[in-house]
This record gives structure tokens, C-alpha cells and sequence, in this order.
């Protein structure tokens, strides 16, 4: 909405009251609201007046109160001042309006900018499910079995373990009947059963307390000595308790 008059452009968007129009006069003539010129703004206020008049009695309501209102406050200003000079401003009550209206629109814009349902945020519909086709329960079991038949079939492999602990116990009393000591490096490279099975070797010696087992660090070289007092070590012996095939 565009309003021209002598000196003064006034473009407003929407109306949106007489308070909105009256703040946009005091901007347009780049003044304080604390000093408005109420002689100018008042004359220009009721151009405005008689234009809204024309157009809208029912809106032109609102505009005449203010108008009223300016025409008052104008008037107080006419008159002198007491003579103890201490006389309330009688715009004040107009410039608290106006501040008071100023303030709820930046909260309104405020508001206004938020994201808003239905408007910039909008919720995906409730999927409308068909009757959809009937199926047999029967065929329905049919089918899942001949799924499960047609997956590829999984087998865990498992195989003997070489050496077997008897058979190192074995090897184990045949060095130590021999040297009578013996140095494994745990690093040394063995098959994975193997180490297994020379662990649970030296473990069996040392559990039948005919050798002993010395190692200076973790991970380090064992060291399985024979125990002294005992003379060459059967191989039959500790093998009931280490059996395992």
C-alpha cells in the first residue's frame, strides 16, 4: 500500500493499525520517539485519517482514537507550563504506546521466523496399506523350506591335533632322559597345535613333579630341567593323567 502526500511517501505492506502507521511517520522523518514533532506528525496522521475514512469506517475506528489522542497531547503542549516548572510530558503516554508496540512486533517477527508446522516443516502422511492378494499359509511354509534348502551349507572343519599331547610327553622325557634339560623358545616357529601341545607337555612334567620350569621373563625362553633324585623318565609315566587324543 503506497499513501503519497506533500513531502511525505508512505508505503506500508499491510495495514496492521494506527500505532504502525504513526511509528512509521516518526521513522520517516528520522526523529526520536522521546521528541516527536507533534505539530507534523499530527497533521500528517490525520491525512491519513481521511484517507482510511474513505476507504474502511470500521478500521478508520482505531485511527481516530489515536488521532483524538495526538490532538490531545498537541493541545497540552499549547498551554504554559506551571509556574514551578515541573509538569509531566504529556507525550509520555502516547511514546509508551508506541514503544510497547514496537517491542511486540520484533517478538511477532521474532516468532514468525521460527520454522512452523504445515508451513516450513511438514510431516510425512500416515502409508495407506491395501487389502493386498491372499496367500495360502501352506504355500507360504513351502516356499521359506525351499528358501532354507537353497542357502549355501556351512561345515566347521575339524581336524585331528598333530602332535597329540602323548606324543609330545614323549618327545619331552626322551630330551630330558638324554640332556637332562631342555630350552623352548616360545617364538620359535611351530604350528599353532604343536605349541599348544608342548605347553600342555611342560605343564604334565612339572604336574607329576619330575621337572621344573624356569623362565626369566614374560614370553621369554622356558627352561625345563629334570628334577634330581629321579632317574630316567618312563614313558609311561604321567600319561594317564595328560591323555588326550
Amino acid at each position: 500500500m503506497s499513501l503519497t502526500f506533500p513531502d511525505l511517501e508512505v508505503k506500508m505492506e499491510c495495514y496492521e493499525g494506527p500505532l504502525a502507521v504513526l511509528l512509521t511517520l516518526i521513522r520517516r522523518n528520522k526523529v526520536s520517539i522521546w521528541d516527536i514533532p507533534l505539530s507534523t506528525i499530527t497533521e500528517r496522521f490525520l491525512d491519513y485519517v481521511d484517507l482510511v475514512t474513505e476507504m474502511n469506517l470500521k478500521i478508520a475506528e482505531d485511527f481516530i482514537e489515536i488521532a483524538s489522542l495526538l490532538i490531545y497531547v498537541k493541545s497540552r503542549m499549547l498551554l504554559p507550563v506551571d509556574g514551578d516548572g515541573h509538569e509531566d510530558d504529556p507525550r509520555e503516554e502516547l511514546v509508551e504506546r508506541i514503544i510497547e508496540y514496537e517491542r511486540l512486533r520484533h517478538m511477532v517477527s521474532s516468532i514468525d521466523d521460527l520454522p512452523m508446522l504445515h508451513r516450513d516443516v511438514f510431516v510425512r502422511g500416515k502409508t495407506v496399506y491395501g487389502d493386498g492378494d491372499e496367500y495360502d499359509l501352506l504355500c507360504l511354509c513351502t516356499v521359506f523350506f525351499e528358501f532354507m534348502k537353497s542357502r549355501e551349507e556351512r561345515y566347521l572343519e575339524i581336524r585331528e591335533i598333530k602332535p597329540t599331547l602323548e606324543e609330545k610327553l614323549d618327545a619331552l622325557k626322551t630330551i630330558l632322559n638324554t640332556s637332562g634339560v631342555y630350552v623352548w623358545d616360545m617364538d620359535e616357529d611351530l604350528e599353532q597345535p604343536e605349541k599348544v601341545a608342548t605347553v600342555l607337555g611342560i605343564l604334565e612334567l612339572t604336574k607329576i613333579k619330575v621337572a621344573t620350569v624356569i623362565q626369566r621373563r614374560p614370553f621369554g625362553k622356558i627352561v625345563i630341567k629334570r628334577r634330581n633324585g629321579h632317574g630316567a623318565l618312563a614313558h609311561d609315566q604321567g600319561r594317564d593323567a595328560g591323555q588326550v587324543q
